[in-house]
């Protein structure tokens, strides 16, 4: 039977849609919001369980590199990147992420939704109960905490099809690390693990059955291709209305909406 197109392309540029204004508004990383989208999506059109979930991490890291690349560029200009921090941090998280690469060669979909169900729940619950102010140190901690972090937020970042922004930015503020630098951070990190994540996906995907049409091993194409521009443009939307509203309600919304999220996908997993 002949692929139609239309309600996939319509899908996808709702979804883009979607995707940008909630990361905008709640001022996340896109991949949290793009991952359980494509949960949903993927498998209405054709594309195999066993793979769903490389298929969109892959997708949503290739998505997430002009965003990544404009943002930490911004950053560098505004004088906000502690190279010095980055020294360490950037190889270490690079690390992380080329583990994540090879481990996911390994391991099932269903293991990584699982997990992915479980660091939303986990991040739904941590920004609830917890505000911008908490730190769980009044110093950055030393080298080796400091390379030791940075490798578990490049293993799941890869592995969940995230930039690192809903691990890095909370992380390191805890830590004792200025916010605004702990952003600019997470910018930086981010444009390593989705460049270097998304050219993972794409090679570990080669040969591997029950991909869609015009994909780039674990990077559906079409989707990136139709949903790039709407992400882009709705984000700021998304960013200028949350300009409006409390941020400490912003938070209490999305950690609400998010815990939802992830019990819907432990219902379908486990039940």
């Amino acid at each position: 039977m002949e692929f139609d197109w239309v309600p996939y392309i319509l899908s996808l540029l709702a979804a883009g849609v979607a995707s940008g204004f909630i990361a905008g508004l709640f001022g996340v990383g896109g991949g949290i919001v793009r991952i359980p989208i494509f949960l949903f999506l993927f498998p209405i059109f054709g594309i195999h369980s066993d793979i769903l979930m490389h298929m969109s991490a892959g997708t949503s890291l290739a998505l997430a590199i002009p965003s990544a690349v404009m943002a930490s560029r911004a950053q560098y200009k505004a004088g906000n990147l502690d190279l010095n921090f980055l020294k360490l941090w950037v190889p270490a998280l690079t690390l992380g992420v080329v583990i994540g690469i090879f481990a996911m060669r390994y391991v099932t979909s269903r293991f990584l939704e699982q997990v992915f169900a479980f660091v939303i729940l986990f991040v739904s619950i941590q920004m609830f109960f917890t505000t911008s102010k908490f730190k769980l140190t009044k110093e950055v901690p030393g080298a080796i905490v400091k390379a030791s972090t940075a490798i578990i937020i490049g293993v799941l970042s890869k592995m969940m099809g995230l930039a690192g922004g809903s691990f890095t930015t909370p992380t390191l503020t805890a830590f004792g690390y200025p916010v605004h630098r702990s952003i600019a951070v997470a910018s930086a990190g981010g444009f390593f693990i989705s460049i270097i994540g998304a050219a993972g996906s794409a090679i570990n995907g080669i040969g591997i059955h029950g991909r869609p049409q015009f994909s780039l091993g674990y990077i559906d194409l079409t989707a990136v291709l139709v949903m790039i521009a709407p992400v882009i443009i709705m984000a700021p939307q998304g960013v200028r209305l949350a300009n409006h509203l409390s941020q400490e309600g912003l938070r209490k919304v999305f950690s609400i909406f998010f815990f939802i999220v992830a019990l819907e996908m432990m219902r379908t997993l486990y039940l």
